[in-house]
């Protein structure tokens, strides 16, 4: 599978992997650059970029960017350029959303495009100065569809909330924050353009570092702890 053809841990640091399926049953993996500076624009790594798979079989969709590469690495990727991918989010209209951690500014939500490059380009060695989006690069890059500026709030896990029962909460997307200790509902409109933001005081910096936010049958959000020490919680989050 595809630890066995490459994705790297080197150093401990920025290892993404986020799972998320969209309607077809495709699987879609977020990785981070290993903290490998080369990673995030060689479409032959795995590192720093978004792939999409066959669920059963591990095999890359055939419908893939590079899916005809003679380069099997290649064949996985669906974007590229990430830093740091933590959270993947499907939205109702069937786009795959992304959120990534910057370095010490600009974490970002992003609306993932086949082929897209988000451009991130930490050369020469890891130079964390560069811009998240590096319109400077060769092509095309896609920029964020939201960011934090300075200083970042550590985004992680999301999920597009849906149900009536949440009222003008409805349709926003629900980020996890770790360093911000908080859950962030973001508005963006029908084209993807970010509108605002509001983070309720019931779930600022009440439980700690949260994590991962998942939704049930009955649209209640679990959203998961990241404190330590056999502290971590399971919350279940109801608008009522």
């Amino acid at each position: 599978m595809l630890s066995g053809i490459g994705i790297q841990a080197t150093k401990g640091q920025h290892g993404g992997c986020r799972l998320r399926f969209d309607r077809l049953g495709r699987m879609y993996v977020g990785t981070g650059d290993a903290a490998v500076g080369t990673n995030p624009q060689d479409l032959r790594s795995l590192n720093g970029k978004v792939l999409r798979l066959h669920r059963f079989t591990g095999r890359p969709s055939t419908d893939n960017p590079f899916a005809g590469s003679p380069y099997r690495n290649k064949r996985y990727v669906f974007t590229y350029g990430h830093r740091n991918v933590q959270g993947l989010a499907l939205r109702s209209d069937g786009s795959m959303w992304s959120v990534e951690h910057g370095p010490d500014r600009d974490d970002e939500v992003n609306r993932l495009k086949r082929g897209g490059n988000y451009g991130w380009n930490p050369v020469p060695n890891y130079d964390q100065s560069t811009p998240m989006t590096d319109f400077s690069l060769p092509g095309r890059q896609i920029g964020a569809r939201w960011r934090s500026g300075d200083p970042t709030i550590a985004t992680s896990g999301a999920v597009w909330v849906k149900g009536s029962k949440w009222g003008s909460y409805q349709g926003t997307l629900a980020v996890c924050a770790l360093k911000d200790a908080r859950l962030v509902f973001m508005k963006f409109d029908r084209d993807g353009r970010f509108v605002s933001k509001r983070s309720p005081a019931a779930l600022r910096r009440t439980f700690g570092r949260l994590r991962s936010v998942v939704q049930t049958a009955n649209n209640d959000l679990l959203v998961t702890t990241s404190n330590g020490s056999g502290t971590d919680k399971i919350i279940r989050v109801s608008p009522r």
